[in-house]
């Protein structure tokens, strides 16, 4: 684990939710030294078994002791919070039956994410924000709303309906509502990327659960765009392989990548949902056709940028992320003016 301590002088701490191995937290966190901001880090995996939280609320306000092997952390002295894919609470099932130990997990789980998130502070992103930017169906609806193309979208597991719908499109793709990642008891893994399918790839299994099919867009290139505060990263993606157009994360090698602009209206509808949600950083997908519609397709309130910032590195993605979190603000202020 790294482990850095506060030092006189310096602004207030910003303490990474992260696991110990993430290199993506590891490459914020050497900014943030550069910037002179402490840092603590953790996983919620360390506790309770190595980290120990001593909270208390009074005069409206949460204040106490964060404590690890290496550091104390006042909760009242937090600048910024950085919730970057931590684990799940790692407790000793010593002694407890197998729903002891489930139930002792969540409330493991609840104390800690829920303190952490009623602390006074800069969030990036607040849980909260981040849970209902999650829910496909909402960012979709809200996507449209806020000015953004979105393709034709059916979920749901009738078959008959989903056939229809497949017949009606000029193409259609399956994907994932959820991860699109498989994990099995053997520890292997199986990607569920995006998937083109016809009427006659639809049967009666997808009565089993809820699918989810889509508009295909006839795709001249990808952009991937990172948000952080008000700064938009637009990262243009070619893909050279059949299988990279499409799902280009499937193909990582048919890649080339340059820097895009995006249009106007695009930059107006991206602004609008981010203050939306309250989020103040996002990775969103969006697919430019022939025409020049930029359509959106994803939005990922935690979603992954050290890959993009390696390809192109004047974009300067993870310094923008380090300065959000060392100079904090909340969403309203920092955010995104008014469209």
């Amino acid at each position: 684990m790294l482990t850095h301590t506060v030092q006189a002088g310096r602004g207030r701490p910003v303490c990474i939710l992260t696991t110990d191995t993430d290199c993506t937290a590891d490459r914020i966190v050497w900014h943030l030294d550069r910037l002179g901001a402490p840092v603590h880090r953790m996983d919620l995996a360390d506790f309770p078994q190595r980290a120990r939280l001593d909270a208390a609320f009074h005069d409206g306000r949460w204040t106490g002791y964060l404590t690890t092997d290496y550091w104390t952390l006042p909760l009242e002295d937090i600048g910024a919070i950085w919730w970057w894919h931590p684990g799940r609470p790692d407790l000793d099932p010593t002694g407890m039956a197998p729903s002891e130990t489930a139930w002792a997990r969540d409330e493991a789980l609840a104390g800690l994410v829920g303190v952490l998130a009623a602390v006074d502070c800069f969030h990036l992103n607040h849980p909260s924000s981040t849970r209902a930017s999650q829910a496909k169906p909402d960012a979709l609806r809200q996507a449209a709303r806020c000015g953004l193309a979105v393709p034709a979208t059916w979920i749901g597991n009738d078959p008959p309906a989903s056939i229809r719908f497949t017949q009606q499109a000029p193409a259609t793709v399956c994907k994932s509502l959820v991860a699109p990642l498989l994990t099995y008891p053997d520890g292997t893994r199986r990607s569920l990327h995006t998937t083109p399918v016809t009427a006659s790839d639809l049967d009666t299994s997808i009565a089993r659960t809820a699918h989810q099919l889509q508009q295909a867009i006839a795709t001249r290139y990808a952009i991937r765009l990172t948000v952080v505060g008000s700064q938009m990263f637009a990262a243009r993606i070619d893909a050279h392989s059949p299988a990279a157009q499409a799902d280009w994360r499937s193909d990582y090698d048919a890649l080339t990548y340059s820097h895009t602009t995006l249009p106007d209206s695009v930059r107006t509808g991206v602004r609008r949902l981010m203050r939306h949600y309250r989020l103040t950083y996002a990775a969103i997908d969006l697919l430019v056709d022939d025409q020049g519609t930029h359509w959106f397709v994803d939005l990922n309130a935690a979603g992954q940028h050290d890959w993009i910032g390696k390809e192109l590195p004047d974009l300067h993605i993870a310094e923008a992320i380090a300065h959000l979190l060392a100079h904090g603000s909340a969403p309203d202020q920092h955010l995104l003016e008014t469209a």
